[in-house]
Parts: C-alpha cells; structure tokens; sequence
C-alpha cells in the first residue's frame, strides 16, 4: 500500500455497523481530488459498483500533517532531478468492508467481480468524467457477491 497507508474495519457507534477506516497520505495539489469528493462526485453521477463516503477529511492544520520536503528540491544539498510532491495526512471512511478479489469463492464469482469493476470504471468515465489511477486486482474487493472498485485516490 502506498503512501503510508493504512486501512481497518472500524465500529460506527452511531449506526451499529463496521465500516472501513482509512488513514492516508493524499497528494496535496491543486488539480488532484481528494478521494472522499471523488467518492461523492461518483456518487452524485450515480455510478455505480463503489462504495459511499461517509466522512472525509485532512487531518487537523498542523506542520507534522503536510509534507516539508518539496520545499527544499532547489537546495544545493539536495539530489538533482528530483521531483517532490507535497502530501498532506487524511482519513476517510467507506460504508462497507469488502473482501479480497482473490478469496473468491468460486469462478463465477470471481470474474462477475471483475466485470462488476469494470462496470464501475466505466460508469465512472462516462458520467463523472474520472479514470481510476489503478485498475487492478488489489483495487477489487467483493461484498456480498458483487465486486466493489475501491481506492479512488
């Protein structure tokens, strides 16, 4: 999993169901969605095969919660031809936990996940105007017999 992050079933006391918890870096730019609104923008185009956002947000406005080192990638000490991209730590939370694609129970499950996947990105382009950065089978989780397209960041 990259940029740091971490994900785990968590309890919502207010509705008695285990959502997911997931704790991130998300690229700070201002032309890169972060991937609650993407959650919400899908939602909103009716796409369908994702999952909904529950809450989202960056973490509280501190230094420790964004990335310094971009700022110093023209400084004589550091390494040439670097790119540095700032990141700022977020947290988001999904309505469901999936299963892995691969603990699939049989075949027909298994592709009729992946076609329910490729539904969603193709929903997801065709209405909302967005492309998933990682079409694969980490990114395919299955709930209750459907296959779900996740991580929109």
């Amino acid at each position: 999993v990259g940029r740091s992050t971490r994900t785990c079933p968590a309890l919502d006391l207010t509705n008695k169901t285990v959502v997911m918890f997931k704790d991130s870096w998300r690229i700070a730019l201002p032309d890169v969605l972060p991937e609650g609104e993407t959650y919400k923008l899908l939602k909103t185009h009716n796409v369908r095969n994702v999952m909904t956002c529950i809450a989202c947000h960056d973490v509280p406005d501190l230094p420790q919660q964004h990335t310094q080192t971009f700022k110093f990638v023209a400084a004589l000490w550091a390494c040439s031809n670097k790119v540095l991209t700032p990141h700022t730590h977020y947290r988001l939370v999904l309505d469901l936990v999936g299963e892995a694609l691969m603990d699939f129970s049989d075949s027909h499950e298994f592709v009729q996940s992946v076609r329910d996947a490729l539904i969603a990105h193709k929903d997801a382009y065709l209405s909302a105007k967005v492309l998933h950065w990682d079409l694969s089978a980490g990114n395919i989780v299955i709930f209750k017999g459907k296959g779900i397209l996740i991580d929109w960041d």
